[in-house]
């Protein structure tokens, strides 16, 4: 395929909303993230304004890698990035379990990845 029909293809793709975007991919220990942990939330349910102020903490906290709402147990499951245990124990008890809102965490430690980002770790 030519590199001109490769583009066109390419901008197909964007305009159909196949492409959604493009990103970086940071290697966290480049930049001083040396541990990684899922953090498994349950939040009260007193009503359906309890998770904005939880959201508004992790949209402004740039060791949330990500955030999900999921079945079973708990409510919520973060994706997190941060320098060391320290770092972990500062985003978990001087953050999360700041806000009123928040019941509980359990944290899992990540010893290692295999697969992030559509790419197989080597290791």
């Amino acid at each position: 395929m030519s590199e001109s029909a490769c583009l066109r293809r390419v901008r197909a793709l964007e305009g159909e909303g196949v492409i959604a975007g493009y990103r970086a991919v940071i290697n966290p220990a480049a930049v001083g993230r040396i541990l990684s942990a899922y953090m498994l939330v349950n939040l009260d349910q007193r009503g359906a304004m309890d998770g904005k102020a939880f959201l508004g903490v992790i949209r402004d906290d740039d060791r949330v890698i990500s955030c999900a709402a999921v079945t079973g147990e708990y409510d919520l499951i973060l994706e997190v990035s941060v320098k060391d245990v320290g770092d972990l124990t500062d985003l978990t008890l001087d953050r999360l379990l700041k806000v009123p809102t928040v019941r509980d965490v359990v944290t899992c430690l990540s010893l290692r990845i295999y697969k992030a980002a559509g790419e197989f770790a080597h290791k």
